[in-house]
């Protein structure tokens, strides 16, 4: 089935860095590779907002580096840590600690309308008591995160797991229950739209 995506080119990709005023210290003199926003990203639309948090040592590279706010999305983080790890300090910000910077991960300033799931078209599931629309909190046992593109009779395709950890098991369960339903938006709703969602299928726990 074609995809929505083959009609409609990518979107302007704007990756900003910004200091955090309160968090951070200011960089005068970084030096810093270009901001590159993954391709898989751009396909499903994804955008956030990371938050690093880092040391920097004697040599003027970073020392350490950890992610102190997720976008939500690992493949942003990912980028945003690479991208931080490859920056070099002027000699007198070396082994300094506890600077903060964020990364604002936007396609454009455009909202975006997301196809969200018809209600009653799933089909029923002993594993599964729903799904939350636009909900990308962190996958676990009782819920696992999926993206996807929708086709143009609202089916759902090319979906993928946001769960490191969780059991194969309830991936596949979550992932089998969504290809079961379809998503749209509202015709009546004018705006941006795109062909890309997301959301949470909520798990039932096994019986004992």
């Amino acid at each position: 089935m074609p995809m929505h995506e083959a009609s409609f080119p990518f979107r302007r990709v704007a990756a900003v860095l910004a200091i955090l005023p309160g968090l951070g210290q200011a960089m005068p003199g970084a030096t810093c590779p270009p901001q590159v926003y993954p391709q898989e990203a751009r396909r499903y639309e994804l955008d956030g907002k990371t938050t690093m948090r880092f040391s920097v040592g004697q040599d003027g590279k970073v020392a350490t580096a950890s992610v102190a706010r997720s976008s939500g999305w690992k493949m942003l983080d990912d980028a945003a840590l690479s991208n931080v790890r490859q920056c070099v300090f002027p000699a007198d910000r070396a082994a300094k600690e506890n600077f903060s910077v964020q990364y604002a991960w936007d396609l454009d300033d455009t909202e975006l309308l997301r196809p969200l799931l018809v209600p009653g078209s799933c089909q029923p599931s002993q594993r599964v008591q729903g799904y939350n629309n636009l909900d990308k909190s962190t996958s676990n046992d009782s819920g696992v995160v999926l993206r996807m593109l929708i086709g143009s009779e609202g089916v759902p395709a090319r979906i993928v797991a946001e769960a490191p950890g969780v059991p194969a098991e309830l991936v596949e369960a979550a992932v089998a229950y969504v290809q079961g339903c379809r998503f749209a938006i509202d015709p009546e709703v004018g705006g941006t739209r795109s062909w890309s969602t997301y959301g949470k299928v909520l798990l039932r726990r096994p019986p004992l």
